[in-house]
């Protein structure tokens, strides 16, 4: 029950961005462990593939190229990509899919029009349109609510709909407003998207629709803002303008105020998605203006690169969804070709197992090791009995221990990647 906008769209915001990056004002230490195994997704024969949504139980929709590179909906599910098919065009997507397994997207019809389609026990049905000739649907939840746009008809303007039990309802727009589009839904109804002035993202501003108000969320300073996903809480993602609009940035919705998120230390960066306990994923760019994935977990944005195997030949560049589990997909660059990634996270205590090898190798005194071993086997045995909060509060008690060794058992780079390691397991992906 995730969200998407379309991948064209995406895609062109990923892709327009290529101005110089600022150095960062400040660099942290970086995650000393593997924390996702990372699996390829493959493709449906042709080079490219593009995860957009996961349940979750793991199953992910998308969009792959087939061998004669057409663009063509996926599900994965136990380790098959398996193509949906169309509404009897060549190309189609699926954005989302909910609890129940039902798949959200768009598919071309014979007569070339693109259309917001469910897919539900092995059928595609056409949702219809607002009376224009297209619509897409981009996100749905587990009461089978859909959300997109579509155009009204004799409009040359795309508006949000919300589609229930069998009825596409326009969301109308803004005030001043002549365009809408309606990214995500969550399990109350709210809706998130972004409304405009133009047919564009020209002035456009976020919105949070509820209880059938549209709500302006505003921006970071600057002329524009999009919504794109939101959780059960009402949270919302996605980036603004800031002030001058020479560059935007992730933002996170939240209680009537909106908050930067930064970036990796470029000029830009994009939040596509939320989870149930308020990890965000998205892209950045680098202080070299490369895109990477990121994870924004407990305050701290990291670079996904760093948080999968060195060797892995994965250059992963968007993340697209994330799950309550802490499960990522999204897409990057692997031998050369565009393919769809699942991030699976290691265990807590797999990740304190790598903390204790990481104490072990720096032969401290023996009074000092087992010291911060305890407190770290402490943790582990806190996890095995379920309580996270312990397990959270005796990894704070060893960065305490490590910080009053620094500079004497310890020197301060060993005690800077102990710290940053603890830290590294305090925000691991997935709601604990």
């Amino acid at each position: 029950m995730k969200r998407q906008i379309s991948l064209t769209v995406h895609l062109a915001l990923a892709l327009a961005v290529a101005l110089p990056g600022a150095p960062p004002a400040s660099a942290a230490a970086p995650a000393p462990f593997q924390t996702y195994a990372v699996t390829d997704l493959g493709t449906l024969g042709g080079p490219n593939s593009f995860a957009l949504d996961m349940d979750a139980a793991g199953q992910i929709v998308g969009v792959a190229e087939t061998a004669t590179h057409t663009q063509r909906p996926f599900l994965y599910s136990n380790g098959v990509m398996s193509d949906l098919g169309t509404l009897g065009g060549c190309c189609g997507l699926a954005s989302s899919l909910n609890a129940s397994g039902q798949i959200v997207g768009q598919a071309d019809t014979t007569d070339g029009n693109r259309r917001a389609f469910l897919y539900s026990n092995g059928v595609m049905t056409d949702l219809g349109t607002l009376g224009g000739p297209d619509s897409r649907a981009f996100d749905n939840n587990d009461a089978g609510h859909i959300v997109g746009i579509s155009r009204p008809f004799g409009s040359g303007f795309q508006h949000a709909f919300l589609y229930s039990g069998g009825v596409m309802t326009d969301l109308g727009t803004l005030p001043g407003g002549n365009t809408s589009y309606a990214n995500g839904i969550n399990a109350s109804g709210q809706i998130a998207g972004w409304s405009g002035p133009g047919t564009g993202i020209s002035q456009a501003h976020a919105y949070l629709y509820s209880n059938g108000v549209m709500a302006d969320l505003g921006t970071l300073g600057g002329s524009r803002s999009v919504a794109y996903e939101l959780n059960d809480s009402g949270r919302v993602v996605g980036w603004s303008d800031l002030t001058g609009d020479g560059s935007f940035h992730s933002f996170l919705y939240s209680n009537g105020a909106m908050t930067d998120l930064g970036t990796l230390g470029g000029d830009f960066s994009l939040a596509t998605g939320i989870n149930a306990c308020g990890q965000v994923i998205g892209w950045s760019h680098t202080a070299d203006t490369q895109q990477h994935a990121f994870l924004y977990s407990n305050g701290v944005m990291t670079d996904l690169n760093d948080l999968i195997p060195a060797d892995s030949g994965w250059e992963l560049t968007y993340a697209a969804a994330i799950n309550a589990g802490g499960q990522i997909v999204g897409w990057g660059v692997i031998n050369s070709q565009t393919h769809a990634f699942l991030l699976t996270p290691r265990s807590l205590s797999e990740l304190i197992d790598d903390l204790i090898a990481l104490v072990q190798s720096f032969n401290l005194p023996q009074g000092i090791e087992n010291s911060l071993i305890v407190k770290l086997q402490n943790a582990q045995s806190a996890l095995a009995r379920g309580d996270t909060t312990a397990a959270l509060n005796l990894l704070d008690a060893f960065i305490n221990h490590v910080d009053a060794q620094a500079g004497k058992a310890l020197t301060i780079a060993q005690a800077n990647q102990l710290i940053a390691g603890a830290n590294q397991i305090k925000t691991a992906p997935g709601c604990h």
